[in-house]
């Protein structure tokens, strides 16, 4: 098994590090959570308001408006989202004193929008069939109550009514609360403040281009950074992965043994001891050099090196006497003739 020793290249965190960190991470965690899910509801909503023709949020029977404006105030507020039932009559269940949701327009900058308004209803006018022709409606926010106004149109008077809005039965989709026999108003459903956010994005001019920054973008960053994460993830496992399949194992100097690094030591120094054991030294190998020139110096003046056999060239028998050889002679001759007169 191949080991492969690996410095550690982050360092160790402290205990407060470790805490601060993991803190951070629970708390970055959540908020994309709590984003995703107010997104989700947001983006749930816009889906449904979108896909019927009336443009209104309904589940089931329960229609859900936000109130814009305080022409409604103390019923409700601006920025309250009111929890309304869907209606389809043709008012003549409707009595005085009920608040009812209507279609309207509005012109803004030159340019109409259509919208939905919510106020309540102070007369209804019949025919002598008894079929609804006119219903007017007025806002609580304005002089003189609605019970005050409604109790003088009995009597037969003409009572200053204020700002008021004609409309058709087939105009009001939705009515809010109740009005029982004797005329009293029972208030329906609604949620306080919870309309402010939903307001902001559905700005006539702005609202499209709010909804794009503040949900669609985050969503999308949202989604980039989780894919970006789960690639990483599936990279990172892959790689080790193919590292377990190698037989590769990543071993760290601190996670071994006194006894094992003393060892690891010892075999190093062993190894670079051999090494140096192996290398030649420089003066050996200079005076290698010089040998080997010499040699090739000697042989080319013909100079027999040290150690090498001479052999002495062979006599010439015809070859004359030498000087010295013709002295012994006459010595020889005359010591024979000295003798000779001796005797």
């Amino acid at each position: 098994m191949k080991t492969i020793f690996t410095k550690k290249d982050k360092k160790e965190l402290t205990p407060t590090q470790q805490k601060v960190k993991i803190a951070l991470n629970w708390t970055v965690n959540i908020l994309c959570i709590v984003l995703i899910i107010f997104a989700l509801i947001v983006a749930i909503f816009t889906i449904v308001r979108s896909t019927n023709g009336e443009n209104i949020t309904k589940f089931g029977n329960k229609c859900y408006f936000n109130v814009v404006t305080d022409s409604m105030a103390p019923t409700f507020s601006p920025d309250d989202v009111i929890i309304a039932d869907y209606y389809q009559g043709n008012a003549s269940d409707l009595k005085v004193g009920q608040v009812v949701t209507f279609k309207s327009s509005i012109s803004k900058n030159g340019t109409s929008y259509e919208y939905y308004n919510t106020h309540r209803i102070i007369r209804i006018t019949k025919n002598y069939q008894g079929a609804v022709t006119d219903i007017r409606t007025r806002g609580d926010n304005q002089d003189g109550s609605w019970q005050d106004i409604a109790a003088a149109i009995n009597r037969g008077e003409n009572p200053n009514m204020g700002e008021t809005e004609k409309i058709l039965a087939s105009d009001i989709v939705a009515t809010w609360g109740s009005v029982d026999d004797e005329g009293n108003f029972t208030s329906g459903k609604l949620l306080k403040g919870c309309g402010a956010f939903s307001n902001f994005l559905q700005d006539p001019e702005s609202g499209k281009t709010r909804f794009f920054c503040i949900v669609v973008l985050p969503l999308i960053l949202l989604f980039v950074i989780y894919a970006f994460v789960l690639v990483r993830a599936l990279i990172i496992a892959k790689i080790e992965n193919n590292k377990k399949v190698a037989g590769e194992t990543a071993v760290t100097v601190d996670s071994l043994s006194d006894v094992e690094k003393r060892r690891l030591a010892e075999e190093y120094l062993a190894l670079l001891r051999a090494e140096a054991d192996n290398i030649p030294s420089t003066d050996s190998t200079e005076e290698a050099k010089t040998d080997i020139v010499d040699t090739e110096a000697d042989d080319a003046a013909g100079v027999p090196a040290e150690g090498d056999s001479v052999e002495a060239p062979e006599a010439d028998i015809d070859a004359p006497e030498t000087e010295s050889e013709s002295a012994d002679s006459e010595v020889v001759d005359i010591s024979d003739g000295e003798n000779t007169e001796k005797k």
